[in-house]
C-alpha cells in the first residue's frame, strides 16, 4: 500500500454508492416503489414520556428492582472509576509538565492514538474511506433488494457523507488539499441535493419537539454543564501555564482600576470605551484576592453559564434532543475550552451574544416589549465587551425583523419591539463610535490590496476557509496545527449548513446561519483577520450546524434501518458522544501550543510570588530598557507579589538593578533583612555577563538557596549568609582631576596599593556612542531588537524624524571621514544622510547580505578648513509609510586618517605605574606624569587579605575606562 497519499481507489466504493442511489431514485420513481408507514424512530424513545421517580424509600425500591440490572451495570461502571482513580499511577497524579504532549499532561494516554494518526495517516485515511464507502454501498444495495425509495435516500446520504469524510482527510494535508476541495465540492453539491429532496424530513427532524422526561432531561443537561465545568476548570491553576500577553496586560489593568485605583492611561481608555469585561472580573478580584487564578476562574465561568444559556436558547426554538445535541458539543469544543481558559478581553465574548438570543427567543413568547428591552439590555452589554461582538447588532436588527414576519406583527408592535430592543443598544453609541473608529486603524482596512478589487475578497475568503477546514492561524486565544473544529466534525457542519440553507425559512436555521456567517465572514474578510478570536461570538452557531448534521443523519439512518437497529445506532452514537470529548480535551492539553514568551512570563511571575515578603526585597537582575521579561513583566510581576503582600506594599518589595549593579549594591540596597536574586538565563543580550554574575552570586554567596527554572534562576540569601558574604563585591571609581592627577574610590573593602593601566592612542579619531547624542524629535535610545551593541545602547529613528545635530572639532585642514556602525533590518530606497559643512553624504544603501548585523561604514571625505561643525544626522525616509522599518546607528568615529579602520587595534599598551600606601585605604589621590598624546587609562586594585572581586567576580578590580588628551 502507498504511504504518501490516500489511495484514490479509496473513493470508489463511496462514488458507487452515490451514483448507484441516483439510479435508484430514478428507478422507485418510474415503478412507483413505496414504503410501509414507518415507526416513530429516535436515539431518544426509551428517555421519552416516562412518569416521574418517586424518590420515597419504597418507590427508590421499586425502581431498584425494577431496573436491577440497569442499577447493577451503573455500579460496575462507577466501581471501575472509582478503582482507576485510586490507582492511577504516578505521571497522572503528580506534578504536571508545563509543556504539553508530555507524560503527566491530562488525558495524555490518548497519544497512542493519535501518534498511530500522524504515523499511518494516509493509511488510517484510506481505510476510513473504504469502511464508510462500503457500508454506504451496502445501504444502498440493501434499498434496492427492499425497493425502498427511503432507505434509496439513506444509502445516499450515507455515499455523500463518506465522500465529504474522505475529502476532510485530503484537505487536512497540504500536499493533497487540492484534490480534496474538488471532492469536498462534489459532496457538497450532494448535499444539497439530500437536502432539497427531503426538504420535508428536515424540517420535521429539527422541528418536532421529542421531549425527554424531566428526570432524564436534568440530568443530560447536568452531564452537558459537568463536561463543560471539567473541561474549563480542571487544573486551571496549573494549565495553561504561559499567560498570553494580552491576558496579562488587561487583568493587569483590571486590577489595576479596580482594586489599586492606580491611574493607567491604556487601563482607563480600554475601561471607557469597553467597561463590560472589567466589571465582570473586578468582583472576582475582590472576593477571590487580586491573582491570574480569579480572573481565570471568572472567564471559566461565565463560559460554562454561556453553556447553559446556549441549550435553554435551543430548548426554546428546536427540539430537545438537538438541543442538548448542540450544547454537549459545544461543552466538548476544544477551541471554546482553549479561549475559556485565558482572561483576555476576547475571551469575554461568549455568554453575551448567546444570552442576547436566549432572551430574545423568550421575549417572542411573552410578546411584551419589556421583554425585548430586556434582551436589548444584553444585547447593549454586549457590544461594550469588545469590538468583535459588534457585529451582533446588526445579527440583532435582522432576526427581530424576520421574525416580526414570522409572527405576522403589526407595523406599530414590529415597530415598538425593534426600538425596545434597540434603545439599549443605541445608548451605547457614544462609547463604540470613538473606540471603533481608531480600531479600524488598528486593523488598517485600508491597507488590504482592496486595487485588487475582487481578487482581494476571494483571497481572504480562501483564508476564512482555510482557517475552519485545514489550519488555523497563530491567534491569542487558540493554537494548533489543525482547524478550530475537531476534524470529525466538519463533513458533519457541512451537511448542517448545507440543510440550513434549504431550510432557512426554519427559525434554527436561520438564525444558525445569520448568526454563524456575519461573525465570520464580513469582519475576518474585510480586515484580513481569519483569526479564532474574531470568529469566536459566532462559534455557537457552528456547533448548532454541526448537530444538525449529526442529528438528521442518525435520524435519517434509523428510517432506514428501522428499530431493530437502533440499539447499534445507539451505541455508535454514544461512542462517538464519548470519545470525541475524550480526544477534544486531549488535543487541548497536549496539541495546542503554550509558546516560550507565555512560559516566560507565567515562570517569572510565579518566582517572585514565591518569595514576596515584607523582610524580603526581591532582586531583578537586568539590562536597563532592554526587551526582556525582568523589564517587561512588570504588571504579571507585581499581580503574583499581591498573593502574600498587600497592595500597597508590593512596589517597595522589587527593584529592577542593572547586571553591573547587583552584587556591590545587594547589602545596602534595602534595610529589609533578606534577599532574592532572579537571574534571567535565557535571553541572549549579555549573554556572558548574565553567566558571570550568576557565577560570582554563588561564589560570594555559597550558602544561598538556590531554584533552578526553565527560563530564570532565583538565589534566596537569608539574614545569616547576607551579612557573612565570602567575598566582598566593591565598585571602584576613577575620575581625573588635572592631566596628571586622578582620584579614586572603593564602595567597599580597604586595599593598599593600585596600578594605573594606560594605553596610547595611536591613530588619529575621535569616538561617539550614538546614544550620547542629544535626541532630536523621531529618534529615541533603544536596546531592544539587536544585540553587541558598544556603550549602553543604540538610537533609532522613527517616521518623519528630525534630524539629529552634534558638534566636532576638525583640528586641521584637509579631508575628515566619519564612521558610522548601524544595523538595518530590510532594504529600502531610503537611505541615511550625513551633512557637514553644506556638504551631504549618504550610508545604509546596502543589500540582503549586509541585513541584520552591524556594519561600519565609511562616509566622505568632507573637506574643509580646521575649526567647529556643527554634524546633521539625518533619514528622510522617501518609501511607503506603512512599509517603515528604523534603521539603528550605535556608534560615531570621525577621522583625518584616510587608512582609519575602526576595528584595527587603536591603543599602544605602556607599563603600569603602582601606587603603595602604607595604610589600607578605600579612596585617595594619584599624580603621574605623561607624555603629550590621547590616553585610554583605567585603575586596578587588589587586596590579597580581603578577598575583593568586582560586579562579575572578578580581581584584579578595574574601573571604567576614561580616555583623555594631555598636550
Amino acid at each position: 500500500m502507498a504511504t504518501n497519499h490516500i489511495l484514490f481507489w479509496s473513493f470508489v466504493p463511496a462514488t458507487a454508492a452515490v451514483l448507484f442511489a441516483f439510479a435508484l431514485m430514478f428507478m422507485a420513481r418510474r415503478h412507483k416503489w413505496t414504503d410501509p408507514e414507518p415507526a416513530a424512530a429516535s436515539l431518544v424513545s426509551e428517555l421519552e414520556a416516562k412518569p416521574r421517580i418517586d424518590w420515597s424509600s419504597q418507590g427508590l425500591r421499586t425502581f431498584i428492582s425494577t431496573y436491577r440490572w440497569e442499577v447493577a451495570l451503573a455500579a460496575v461502571f462507577l466501581g471501575l472509576i472509582l478503582f482507576l482513580w485510586a490507582s492511577a499511577p504516578v505521571q497522572m497524579t503528580g506534578e504536571v509538565p508545563i509543556t504539553p504532549n508530555n507524560p503527566g499532561r491530562p488525558f495524555y494516554f490518548v497519544h497512542w492514538q493519535r501518534n498511530h494518526l500522524f504515523l499511518f495517516y494516509n493509511q488510517t485515511a484510506s481505510a476510513s474511506n473504504l469502511l464508510t464507502g462500503f457500508l454506504a454501498l451496502a445501504m444502498t444495495v440493501y434499498a434496492a433488494v427492499r425497493r425502498s425509495p427511503r432507505k434509496v435516500q439513506a444509502g445516499l446520504l450515507w455515499g455523500v457523507m463518506a465522500l465529504a469524510g474522505g475529502a476532510q482527510w485530503m484537505v487536512s494535508d497540504d500536499a493533497q488539499r487540492g484534490v480534496g476541495i474538488a471532492i469536498y465540492l462534489i459532496a457538497g453539491a450532494g448535499l444539497l441535493i439530500w437536502s432539497l429532496i427531503n426538504h420535508n424530513v428536515l424540517g420535521s427532524d429539527i422541528s418536532e419537539s421529542r421531549p425527554l422526561s424531566f428526570q432524564w432531561e436534568v440530568a443530560l443537561v447536568v452531564a452537558v454543564i459537568a463536561l463543560a465545568s471539567f473541561g474549563r476548570m480542571y487544573m486551571l491553576t496549573e494549565i495553561p501555564y504561559g499567560i498570553e500577553g494580552d491576558e496579562a496586560k488587561w487583568t493587569a489593568e483590571v486590577v489595576s482600576l479596580g482594586l489599586r485605583g492606580e491611574p493607567d492611561s491604556n487601563g482607563l481608555y480600554h475601561r471607557d470605551s469597553l467597561p463590560v469585561s472589567f466589571y465582570m472580573q473586578t468582583i472576582f478580584h475582590k472576593i477571590m484576592g487580586p491573582s491570574l487564578y480569579a480572573a481565570r476562574f471568572e472567564v471559566a465561568l461565565f463560559s460554562v453559564l454561556g453553556t447553559l444559556a446556549f441549550y435553554l436558547l435551543l430548548r426554546q426554538i428546536t427540539a430537545m434532543p438537538l438541543a442538548l445535541l448542540a450544547s454537549w458539543l459545544l461543552s466538548a469544543s476544544m477551541f471554546d475550552i482553549s479561549a475559556s481558559r485565558l482572561a483576555n478581553v476576547e475571551s469575554h465574548v461568549k455568554f453575551w451574544p448567546i444570552l442576547t438570543l436566549a432572551l430574545f427567543a423568550w421575549a417572542l413568547q411573552k410578546k411584551h416589549w419589556a421583554t425585548y428591552s430586556i434582551a436589548g439590555i444584553a444585547l447593549a452589554i454586549g457590544l461594550l465587551t469588545y469590538d468583535t461582538v459588534l457585529p451582533l447588532g446588526i445579527i440583532m436588527v435582522i432576526i427581530a425583523i424576520v421574525e416580526a414576519r414570522r409572527q405576522n406583527d403589526s407595523l406599530a408592535d414590529a415597530i415598538r419591539n425593534l426600538i425596545a430592543l434597540l434603545t439599549p443598544a443605541l445608548l451605547t453609541l457614544p462609547f463604540l463610535i470613538p473606540y471603533l473608529t481608531g480600531r479600524l486603524g488598528y486593523y488598517g482596512v485600508s491597507e488590504k490590496g482592496w486595487e485588487s478589487g475582487i481578487a482581494t475578497l476571494w483571497a481572504h475568503f480562501q483564508d476564512v476557509l482555510f482557517t475552519w477546514y485545514a489550519r488555523s492561524f497563530e491567534d491569542f486565544l487558540y493554537n494548533r496545527n489543525g482547524p478550530l473544529l475537531n476534524a470529525f466534525l466538519l463533513p458533519w457542519l457541512t451537511f448542517g449548513l448545507t440543510a440550513s440553507l434549504v431550510m432557512i425559512r426554519r427559525r434554527l436555521s436561520f438564525w444558525a446561519l445569520i448568526w454563524l456567517l456575519l461573525f465570520i465572514l464580513p469582519v475576518p474578510i474585510a480586515t484580513h483577520t481569519p483569526l479564532g478570536r474574531v470568529y469566536y461570538p459566532g462559534l455557537p452557531a457552528a456547533y448548532i450546524l454541526a448537530a444538525i448534521g449529526l442529528y438528521v443523519f442518525s435520524r435519517e439512518s434509523l428510517r432506514a434501518l428501522g428499530n431493530e437497529f437502533r440499539p447499534l445506532v445507539t451505541a455508535v452514537s454514544v461512542a462517538i458522544l464519548v470519545w470525541l470529548p475524550v480526544f477534544n480535551l486531549y488535543i487541548y492539553f497536549n496539541e495546542v501550543f503554550d509558546f516560550a514568551d507565555r512560559q516566560m512570563r507565567r515562570e517569572v511571575a510565579e518566582f517572585a510570588g514565591e518569595v514576596a515578603s515584607n523582610d524580603n526585597m526581591i532582586i531583578l537582575a537586568s539590562v536597563p530598557r532592554a526587551n526582556e521579561a525582568l523589564n517587561n513583566e512588570y504588571q504579571m510581576i507585581e499581580l503574583f507579589m499581591m498573593d502574600k503582600l498587600d497592595i500597597e506594599d508590593v512596589k517597595s518589595s522589587y527593584k529592577n538593578v542593572p547586571l553591573e549593579e547587583v552584587l556591590p549594591t545587594l547589602q545596602s540596597i534595602s534595610p529589609r533583612i533578606n534577599r532574592s536574586v532572579l537571574l534571567d538565563k535565557s535571553t541572549e543580550n549579555d549573554r556572558q555577563k548574565r553567566n558571570n554574575l550568576t557565577q560570582a552570586l554563588h561564589m560570594c554567596y555559597p550558602n544561598a538557596k538556590w531554584t533552578e527554572g526553565v527560563f530564570f534562576d532565583r538565589m534566596d540569601i537569608d539574614e545569616k549568609s547576607l551579612v557573612n558574604p565570602a567575598c566582598i563585591s566593591t565598585v571602584l571609581t576613577f575620575t581625573q582631576k588635572s592631566s596628571d592627577t586622578f582620584s579614586w574610590e572603593l564602595s567597599q573593602g580597604v586595599v593598599n596599593q593600585v596600578a594605573l593601566q594606560c594605553d596610547l592612542l595611536q591613530a588619529d579619531r575621535n569616538w561617539i556612542e550614538a546614544e550620547n547624542l542629544p535626541l532630536n524629535a523621531g529618534w529615541q535610545f533603544e536596546t531592544a531588537f539587536a544585540a553587541d551593541w558598544n556603550g549602553d545602547g543604540f538610537i533609532m529613528d522613527n517616521y518623519d524624524s528630525s534630524p539629529m545635530i552634534f558638534d566636532v572639532e576638525k583640528v586641521q585642514d584637509g579631508s575628515m571621514y566619519i564612521w558610522v556602525r548601524y544595523f538595518k533590518r530590510a532594504v529600502d530606497n531610503s537611505p541615511a544622510e550625513i551633512t557637514l559643512n553644506g556638504q551631504t553624504l549618504t550610508f545604509s544603501d546596502i543589500k540582503d547580505d549586509q541585513l541584520n548585523q552591524w556594519v561600519w561604514e565609511k562616509v566622505g571625505p568632507f573637506n574643509s578648513s580646521a575649526g567647529n561643525y556643527s554634524v546633521f544626522l539625518n533619514r528622510p525616509y522617501k518609501d511607503d509609510p506603512y512599509g517603515f522599518i528604523a534603521l539603528f546607528i550605535d556608534s560615531l568615529v570621525y577621522t583625518h586618517d584616510p587608512d582609519f579602520i575602526p576595528t584595527d587595534a587603536q591603543f599602544q599598551a605602556l607599563p603600569p605605574h603602582v601606587f603603595s600606601f602604607q595604610n589600607d585605604r578605600n579612596q585617595g589621590t594619584i599624580t603621574t606624569q605623561l607624555a603629550p598624546g590621547t590616553y585610554s587609562c583605567y585603575l586596578e586594585v587588589t587586596n590579597k587579605k580581603l578577598s575583593l572581586v568586582d560586579a562579575f567576580g572578578f580581581t584584579p578590580i578595574k574601573s571604567e575606562i576614561i580616555e583623555f588628551s594631555v598636550k
